[in-house]
């Protein structure tokens, strides 16, 4: 296997969506959902929600990718010619013999996510579901140096601000609040709520001096 071998970390649904996938090896994605360069994919690995009972939020199985075509729901399950969606299009990816992953790939609180690209690498190393992300150098840094510090950190998660919902590049929870920080051209700090900070800081601060912002998360975990 090689270390950039590309993995694409996929939501089964069900129950009955994993059963197909391992026994009759083939997984559904349909068109209007299917992320771009999909078929560039040599392995796919199978995320399980909330249906899955003690097995879930977590990666414990996987596959090759053989190929894939082009198919109707009803071609896949002809058994369900009234489906709503009976018609609707879909890629059938052909998948090898299904591996298990040991220990599994665990999200501790849990992801509503269709897709999720990463590679060997990442994929083989990972024990929770946000070391399996591929982002810049500065991004991987912030990121390890968190964990050194034995912060409790969300990658590529939403913050709600009032009305208003977006993506930061890491969450960060304290007993007493929450910091979202990302990266950007310049640095940011403000305060939004009683137990929030937002806080931006650049490539260039990680890269030159990474200690220095290690203390400015420290120093508004204080504030909180």
């Amino acid at each position: 296997m090689n270390p950039d071998d590309v993995v694409l970390v996929a939501l089964v649904n069900t129950p009955r969506d994993l059963e197909i996938a391992t026994s009759e090896r083939w997984y559904r994605i349909p068109t209007k959902h299917a992320p771009k360069f999909f078929s560039g994919a040599q392995y796919l690995a199978f995320y399980l929600p909330g249906a899955f009972g003690a097995r879930r939020w977590s990666i414990d199985t996987y596959a090759t990718v053989r190929g894939h075509e082009l198919a109707r729901r009803v071609d896949l399950f002809p058994d369900e010619p009234g489906h709503v969606r009976a018609s609707e299009l879909y890629f059938k990816l052909q998948l090898g013999e299904p591996e298990t992953r040991e220990p599994p790939i665990v999200s501790k609180r849990g992801r509503r996510v269709l897709f999720l690209w990463t590679n060997w690498e990442k994929f083989s190393q990972a024990s929770e579901w946000n070391d399996l992300y591929l982002r810049t150098p500065a991004h991987e840094r912030l990121y390890e140096a968190l964990k050194a510090d034995n912060l409790h950190v969300e990658r590529e998660t939403f913050v709600r601000e009032g009305h208003s919902r977006y993506r930061v590049d890491f969450l960060v929870f304290f007993p007493r609040g929450r910091i979202a920080v990302s990266l950007g051209d310049k640095t940011v700090r403000e305060r939004i709520g009683a137990h929030d900070f937002t806080l931006t800081v650049t490539p260039g601060e990680i890269e030159k001096n990474l200690a220095r912002v290690q203390r400015r998360i420290q120093r508004t975990a204080r504030e909180l």
